[in-house]
């Protein structure tokens, strides 16, 4: 597909890599904001094809990435209760 695989290509991918590294002039520090971006990044290893003068920070996320299950339960036990409405968003 168009402009699909063309990101899932690893020579691509280590190509680009070396032309940001070929133009990073002083430290970078980017935040990536999306917990969906860094599985990708950690996943496919895209960290590590960085120059060392990059560096990654993994952001606050969307509500959807970084809940913990755990507070999920707990609004699922609120919205069972009469008394309550619950009202939330999501991706």
């Amino acid at each position: 597909m168009k402009f699909v695989d063309e990101y899932r290509d690893g020579a691509i991918a280590r190509d680009y890599a070396q032309a940001i590294a070929s133009i990073t002039t002083q430290p970078w520090t980017i935040m990536e904001i999306c917990g969906g971006q860094t599985h990708s990044i950690v996943k496919f290893g895209l960290d590590q094809l960085l120059p060392t003068s990059m560096t990654l920070i993994h952001g606050p996320g969307c509500p959807v990435c970084v809940t913990a299950a755990e507070m999920i339960d707990q609004a699922i036990a609120l919205a069972q209760r009469p008394d309550v409405i619950l009202c939330s968003f999501g991706d």
